[in-house]
C-alpha cells in the first residue's frame, strides 16, 4: 500500500522527538500503536463479516437449487409413476388380446376368408419404407392354390 522504507521511518522518528520532546515521545507511540492495533482489528472484523455473509449467500443459493431438484424429482417421481400406470394397462390389454381365442367357424376350425371379402390394401407410407410400391399382395381364400404366376417374389 504505501512504500516506506527504514529512512522514511527514521526521519520520521526524528522528527517525531524533535516536535514531541523525550517526554510525550513514549506516551504518543503507545497511542498510535493502540490506534493502529483498533484499526487492524476493525478491518478483521468486516472482512470475516463479510466473508460470513457471502458464504450465507452461497449457502442460500445451494439450498435454493436443492429444492429446485427436489421439485423437479418429485414431479418426475409422480411422471414416472403415471407411466408405469400406462404401461401396465398395455401390457394387461396385449396380454388379453394374445390370450383371447382366434375366430372360428361352427366347425371349430379357423375361419376361412370369404371370396367376396375386399383385399386389404396397404398404406402408401408402407409401401414407401419398404419400397414394394402401391399394390397389395393378393388374399387368396382358403382352400385355393394361389396361381405361380401372380406371386409378388416371381414379378420382380
Amino acid at each position: 500500500m504505501f512504500d516506506v522504507g527504514f529512512s522514511e521511518l527514521l526521519l520520521l522518528a526524528v522528527i517525531a522527538l524533535v516536535v514531541l520532546g523525550p517526554e510525550k515521545l513514549p506516551h504518543a507511540a503507545r497511542m498510535a500503536g493502540a490506534w493502529i492495533g483498533r484499526i487492524r482489528r476493525l478491518l478483521v472484523s468486516v472482512q470475516a463479516d463479510i466473508e460470513s455473509e457471502v458464504a450465507a449467500a452461497e449457502m442460500r443459493e445451494r439450498i435454493r437449487k436443492e429444492m429446485e431438484k427436489a421439485k423437479a424429482a418429485a414431479g418426475l417421481q409422480a411422471l414416472n409413476q403415471e407411466l408405469q400406470k400406462i404401461d401396465s394397462d398395455i401390457r394387461s390389454a396385449l396380454d388379453d388380446t394374445r390370450t383371447a381365442p382366434a375366430p372360428t367357424d361352427t366347425a371349430g376350425t379357423p375361419a376361412a376368408i370369404p371370396a367376396d371379402a375386399p383385399i386389404p390394401q396397404d398404406t402408401d407410407a408402407a409401401h414407401a419404407a419398404t419400397g414394394t410400391g402401391t399394390s397389395a399382395p393378393a388374399v387368396v381364400p382358403a382352400g385355393t392354390a394361389p396361381d405361380s404366376a401372380d406371386t409378388p417374389a416371381e414379378k420382380s
